[in-house]
């Protein structure tokens, strides 16, 4: 009795960690963020975990020690200090792994009430607020409802984050559920409000994750016919929204060629690191520069901020191919940033610690061995025949943050791989033989 109340405690504990870290994560106070709460069952996993069983952290903790032995190395070799945001990180990664790693179990076995929980929660709250606030709606790609009012969400695309994956777990769901009880037909009228709260507040990110993530999920489950008619709808919804939208057509097809002019326009100028350094004294530039502006005007700013992190990713890891260390993407940009031409100066400042995706902060700071890590997604999926539905939305939390970085601890990016990479290999989805072996000694 006394160990059920234990584990009851604990699952409660994770319910509220969890739902926290995935959801509540853009509302931050002055020393309080509500993703902490993610570490509320440490105490309680230890007890359950360990009542019985001595500690042992080599099997618990390993691929955090890996990531700690390869930042020491790296802070060693490239001769920089870590700092409290060094080591609070490492904990705090530490931390997540340990409590998502022994409660994977549990995780996966809740997560549908989890999910069911913030779907009907946060619907019933955006209409109160929406009503009593006499909010209206704001159809933008640039300054959407979210970004004006910061419910919850400080932006239209953090917002995507997770709508995207949620819309996509339900409309699985719902296309493989034969029976509706009056639960199950209650969750499905709030997926559809969901859903509609999420078309109305869309956003670039929003629309391109959409119809993405739902191609990668049709060319798995294009047998199941409820959900192939569901999803090409929806595909084809994004698509023209995209195309049609005059702003998100600048922020996403649109601005292909403008960006593609201004490559073609650096790489004419053939300036060397040490000249583009002194760019604002090189009057023949900028004055070709001038001219290139005057033909070609509308370069969209989220763009380029994508393609220089991708820039400032590829000189750092022909640099340091194993990467800058955990955390440490800003000091690759501090060092790069300046030998990349810009089309506005304000680029500087964007996405400094983060990258404007998690793929140039993977790679960037884990050279190769973040390679290694985006593959396993790759190796996955087609490994796979069968992928199952809340597979796919691990899935789409951590592809929506290849397309917008927001670091490893926003969004549920760390708390996704974590049980991906738990199914990738105990699953024996890799035959990795020294990892089975170290298993039969846990």
């Amino acid at each position: 009795m006394y160990k059920n109340l234990n584990q009851k405690i604990n699952l409660i504990l994770l319910y509220v960690g969890i739902f926290s870290f995935l959801f509540l994560w853009d509302i931050k106070k002055e020393f309080f963020e509500f993703r902490y709460l993610i570490v509320l069952p440490i105490f309680s996993s230890i007890y359950i975990y360990y009542n019985k069983n001595s500690f042992n952290l080599i099997n618990d903790l390993g691929f955090p020690l890996l990531i700690f032995f390869h930042l020491i190395i790296l802070s060693l070799f490239f001769d920089y200090n870590l700092n409290n945001r060094d080591y609070f990180g490492l904990l705090f990664l530490a931390l997540i792994f340990f409590i998502v790693n022994k409660n994977k179990d549990v995780i996966l076995g809740s997560l549908h009430s989890i999910l069911n929980c913030f779907l009907i929660i946060f619907s019933l709250f955006y209409l109160v607020f929406f009503i009593y606030s006499n909010s209206s709606f704001i159809f933008s790609c640039y300054n959407g409802w979210f970004f004006r009012t910061k419910f919850i969400f400080l932006e239209n695309s953090h917002f995507a984050i997770i709508s995207v994956p949620i819309i996509n777990y339900y409309s699985l769901y719902f296309s493989e559920l034969k029976i509706f009880n009056k639960k199950e037909f209650l969750v499905f009228i709030f997926a559809i409000i969901f859903a509609l709260i999420s078309y109305s507040n869309f956003s670039t990110t929003f629309l391109f994750g959409l119809a993405m993530s739902q191609t990668m999920i049709l060319l798995k489950m294009y047998s199941n016919p409820r959900f192939f008619f569901f999803s090409t709808y929806v595909i084809i919804v994004c698509l023209v929204t995209l195309f049609g939208y005059e702003q998100c057509s600048e922020r996403s097809f649109g601005a292909i060629k403008p960006v593609k002019e201004f490559y073609n326009f650096k790489k004419a100028q053939n300036l060397s690191e040490s000249e583009i350094l002194k760019i604002d004294e090189n009057q023949k530039f900028n004055e070709n520069y001038r001219k290139f502006r005057l033909v070609e005007k509308n370069i969209s700013m989220s763009v380029e901020t994508l393609i220089v992190s991708l820039e400032i990713t590829k000189k750092s890891f022909f640099d340091k191919p194993f990467g800058v260390g955990f955390n440490k993407y800003y000091l690759s940009h501090s060092e790069y940033i300046d030998k990349i031409i810009l089309s506005h100066s304000h680029i500087k400042k964007n996405n400094i610690k983060d990258g404007a995706t998690n793929i140039s902060k993977l790679i960037t700071e884990f050279g190769v061995f973040g390679i290694f890590i985006i593959l396993t997604l790759s190796v996955f999926y087609f490994r796979n025949r069968k992928i199952q539905k809340l597979d796919f939305f691990l899935l789409s939390l951590i592809c929506m943050q290849f397309l917008r970085g927001v670091g490893y601890f926003n969004g549920g990016f760390i708390f996704a791989y974590i049980l991906l990479f738990h199914k990738i290999i105990i699953y024996n989805n890799l035959n990795f033989m020294f990892i089975k072996q170290w298993q039969k000694y846990k």
